[in-house]
């Protein structure tokens, strides 16, 4: 296990080594804000040097594939390098934690694996795509979201999609095209040692990336320790015609005491052209290993041994963006394990004076029968500030971790307004939402036979604005409340809120920036399954209390962070979201993160 005084030293190595060689900001939309959504000054630009900025200006670099605009209803979150550096975020799961829209669900923490769900959404919930490349989880169960680095992460962008949520990411591009790298060196509770390191720079023509990220903690003794590294790798450059390619590597392996240990390799290739303006179009193949349980087990349940899952995917994505609309089309064909064989999708963003129409739907063909599920949403901005919204969305699901069953069928609404008063938004939305049971986790006792589906009402409301500017920065405030109707599904919070506190100051011509953060609240008891009662039964957790407090400082090119979490401080039993796997009280973490130029 590293320790703080050999991760110094590694640190300092790797600074040395990648110079030689060359936050959660959440801007949540309308209908799904942040509880404290004022906007933070936008960070200065990064201006190339006067002796190089003609060179640097006039050189290309891997063009990107337009997104969904990120202030719209149907986006959740969106998150750039900039927010990324002012957290102390560990791993994605830390990242999507306090997401309103999502639910986590722990199985330890960096100890065990992580999960976010909505109800009814199962292990489909959400789907990570990586610049077109679909990071699929093979073997049944959803993706664990621990294993997913933070090293190479340029952008997030989280946006609703049929049946659940879609989670774009996006590598660091060097815009500049100048040498870069970036190190980070961190310790905490429970022996919890980080070390990562970034690097960026010219090669052959061309741009090379490259990233490493490691991870270990002692753990706790009833779950015991775990090491997760991740090796990252890509190599872009222009081919001809203007058409440019990358190559991606991607290896992730784990170590853990009480839960599988998956080793998992990703290829991918990328072949991307502007055609013109406003068009865009990119072939992206690739191909997954894994190596792993088909199944996460339950503490004192005895692993099956490891099985070997493999996949390939092609895709090919052509996009057209204007001033007023934005229409996409992806031809996704699989071959492999727990994947569908052809998967075509499309989307279509429309503005038209005040109103936003945003529309998807995705088509997964699974040889014998297939599901096709379309999402639509549409917000009208009114006068004295106000914003109505709707949306809706259904469809069907088909396989789990490929294997055949019933397909599940889902169908949700929901329609509210939000009104700007003198800085503040206040808002609410209420609807429908019918599920049917839907595998989630992919414990033994999370099978569909023994989920529950059903159809339920929900209430979500909230307020956040400023509060007062002092010592030079602005402090804001906001809350947020869920009232859900109790109803028959599993992992399904009821009567949770939240509320946030947040300070920032942006100082000395831009080169001191200062985050503090503080949200807490209570998160409703989750009915989640328990085998000790007899097959198929499921037993309530109880209420989850909790408050994360944050603090970063930037000084020039330097952030220093210190993070703080603590679980049911006033209560010692059931603080685990599922029976017999136990979550620690309290969980504290600090460390540097460090940028170089040339």
């Amino acid at each position: 296990m590293l320790r703080l005084n050999r991760l110094a030293a590694a640190g300092a190595a790797v600074a040395l080594v990648l110079e030689a060689a060359a936050w959660p900001c959440a801007v949540l939309s309308a209908q799904e804000p942040d509880t404290a959504a004022v906007d933070r000054p936008a960070a200065e630009a990064q201006v190339p040097d006067s002796a190089v900025a003609a060179d640097t200006l006039a050189v290309l670099v891997f063009p990107e594939f337009p997104r969904p605009a990120s202030r719209d209803l149907w986006v959740a979150g969106d998150w750039d390098l900039r927010d990324i550096l002012a957290t102390g975020a560990l791993t994605l799961a830390d990242i999507l934690e306090f997401t309103p829209a999502l639910d986590p669900i722990r199985l330890g923490f960096l100890e065990g694996p992580q999960v976010a769900v909505f109800a009814g959404g199962g292990a489909a919930g959400l789907r990570y795509d990586v610049d077109g490349y679909e990071i699929a989880p093979l073997a049944g169960g959803p993706l664990d979201l621990h294993l997913i680095s933070l090293v190479e992460q340029q952008r997030l962008m989280l946006a609703r999609e049929p049946g659940g949520y879609h989670l774009f990411s996006e590598s660091y591009r060097n815009d500049r095209r100048e040498p870069y790298s970036k190190i980070e060196a961190g310790t905490g509770y429970r022996g919890v040692d980080v070390l990562r390191g970034l690097l960026s720079s010219s090669l052959a023509g061309g741009l090379i990336g490259f990233g490493f990220d490691r991870i270990v903690t002692d753990g706790l003794p009833e779950l015991g320790s775990s090491v997760r590294d991740v090796l990252w790798a890509n190599y872009a450059r222009e081919l001809l015609w203007g058409v440019w390619g990358q190559v991606e590597y991607r290896n992730t392996t784990s170590d853990r005491d009480s839960f599988p240990a998956p080793k998992r390799t990703d290829w991918i290739l990328r072949l991307r052209r502007p055609l013109g303006e406003g068009w865009h179009a990119d072939l992206v193949a690739g191909s997954s290993t894994l190596e792993q349980p088909a199944a996460f087990p339950i503490p004192d349940v005895p692993v099956d041994s490891p099985q070997k899952f493999t996949a390939r995917q092609l895709a090919l994505r052509g996009a057209r963006t204007a001033e007023r609309w934005r229409a996409q089309v992806t031809l996704r064909a699989w071959d492999g394990d727990g994947v569908p064989k052809l998967e075509p999708a499309a989307t279509l963003e429309l503005r038209a004076g005040p109103a936003s129409l945003y529309a998807s739907g995705r088509y997964a063909h699974w040889g014998d029968f297939g599901g096709a599920a379309v999402y639509g949403a549409l917000s009208l901005d009114l006068p004295l500030g106000l914003r109505t919204f709707a949306e809706v969305e259904d469809g069907e699901r088909g396989l789990f971790g490929g294997v055949p069953v019933e397909r599940q069928f889902f169908t949700r609404w929901t329609a509210g307004a939000e009104a700007t008063l003198l800085k503040w938004r206040v808002g609410a939305r209420g609807g429908r939402w019918r599920v049917d049971p839907s595998p989630a986790l992919g414990l033994p006792a999370d099978s569909a036979e023994s989920l529950r589906g059903g159809t339920v009402s929900v209430v979500d409301a909230w307020a956040s604005g400023p509060i007062l500017e002092i010592f030079g920065g602005q402090l804001e405030a906001g809350g947020r409340v869920f009232v859900r109707e109790a109803g028959p599904f599993l992992y399904w919070p009821k009567e949770s809120w939240q509320a946030e506190g947040r300070y920032h100051l942006l100082g000395k011509g831009g080169q001191l920036e200062i985050w503090v953060t503080g949200v807490g609240g209570v998160r409703g008891a989750l009915l989640v399954p328990d085998e000790s009662l007899g097959p198929g039964a499921a037993s309530p957790t109880g209420d989850l209390s909790w408050f994360r407090a944050e603090a970063v400082v930037r000084v020039l090119d330097v952030h220093i962070y210190y993070n703080y979490e603590i679980f049911n401080a006033a209560e010692l039993s059931g603080r685990g979201d599922l029976p017999g796997i136990l979550l620690p009280l309290a969980r504290y973490h600090f460390g540097v993160k460090w940028e170089f130029w040339n």
